[in-house]
This record gives C-alpha cells, structure tokens and sequence, in this order.
C-alpha cells in the first residue's frame, strides 16, 4: 500500500531567531525562498527540488495540539538531519567555512566514495553535505 499523489516532501525546523535563520538559509545555504508569513514568523524555502520551511519556535497551531516545536537543547541529539546532496562536498566546506559556517568535523570520505560533512545551522540543527560516490 502506500501514499498515493504525494508530489513532494518537506521539512519543518523550529528556530530561535527566524530573521537570522531565514538570512542563513536564504544567504548562505543558497536557498530560494518561496514564501514568508509575519503571525507567526514562517518561511517556505526551497532547495534542489525539495520544500523546506522554518518556523519561529514556541507558536502553537490549532492543527497540531499539544505539540511545540523547539530548536535543538542539545546538538548531540537529534531527531532529524536536514540532507543536501551536492556535487563538490569538498568546495561547499571550504566556500562555507569561508563564510564562518560552523562545522562538526572535517570533511570525511568513505571507503566506498563520496564525501560529506555536517554544518551546524545558527540553532546548531545539522545539516549533512553529501557528495554521494
């Protein structure tokens, strides 16, 4: 069985300063933004095919009961990682790094290929960059 008619996937990640984070993505990350709301501060962005969206935390939705989202306490565990498959792994760390992006590591490569590295947004969410083999 399944979903049927899905047409694509998204992501949703709470932030603690949406102006801030909606400037990472947007101009550092590269991401085109396809949407911003004021109450609450929300913005749809989009990437390599793929919807993402930020949302300011601590705004309750009638559609989402009893759920509050909130940027990561603790970096060190996570329920998601956002994934951005790019061409140059290597390039995308140095340009980042470059523009004072943080990262957890070097660059690391597999014995099978590729290479990737995880960037920490400005909540400290992480993102893998994935040069696949």
């Amino acid at each position: 069985m399944g979903l049927s008619g899905v047409t694509r996937a998204g992501a949703i990640l709470a932030v603690s300063d949406f102006s801030r984070s909606l400037a990472f993505y947007r101009d550092v990350l590269g991401f085109s933004v396809e949407a911003v709301y004021d109450d609450p501060p929300y913005a749809t962005l989009v990437c390599g095919g793929t919807r993402f969206s930020l949302a300011e935390e601590g705004h309750a939705a009638e559609d989402r009961p009893g759920v509050a989202m909130a940027p990561p306490a603790d970096p060190s565990s996570l329920a998601a990682i956002l994934v951005l498959e790019v061409g140059d792994c290597l390039g995308a760390y140095s340009e980042l790094r470059a523009e004072g992006v943080s990262f957890l590591a070097e660059p690391y490569s597999p014995p099978w290929g590729g290479h990737r590295c995880f960037a920490l947004d400005p909540d400290r969410n992480l993102i893998e960059l994935e040069q696949p083999a």
